[in-house]
């Protein structure tokens, strides 16, 4: 019980970074009148979903930012099980600019992402 206990103070206090970065960068203005944080894609998260089970679904992972006015933002994605981390990849790197058709072991562009 006290690992849980201190392993939730960990998250909490990244978390607590997480959201100090991102009320930075929403407050940094860019010359076309959009913030740092419009323009930027920030990721967060984990590529396991339970460490002690080293299961792969559920993965807690936010996306924040709007990557330029190419991501959808503001709303919960819950992805089919089996669907690959590197799907997100992909479809960031697309949001970059990147004529990329796959990355990894993607298999295709999370289409609800982008806008």
């Amino acid at each position: 019980q006290k690992f849980i206990k201190h392993l939730q103070q960990v998250d909490h206090f990244h978390m607590q970074q997480f959201a100090y970065l991102l009320e930075k960068m929403d407050n940094i203005q860019e010359a076309n009148d959009t913030s740092l944080l419009d323009n930027t894609i920030f990721t967060y998260g984990s590529g396991l979903g339970d460490g002690a089970t080293h299961q792969y679904n559920d993965l807690p992972i936010i996306v924040a930012g709007g990557g330029g006015g190419r991501l959808k933002s503001g709303h919960h994605l819950h992805c089919a099980d089996k669907t690959p981390l590197a799907n997100l990849w992909l479809t960031q790197a697309r949001a970059m600019g990147l004529k990329r058709k796959r990355f990894a072991d993607s298999t295709s562009v999370m289409g609800d992402l982008l806008v």
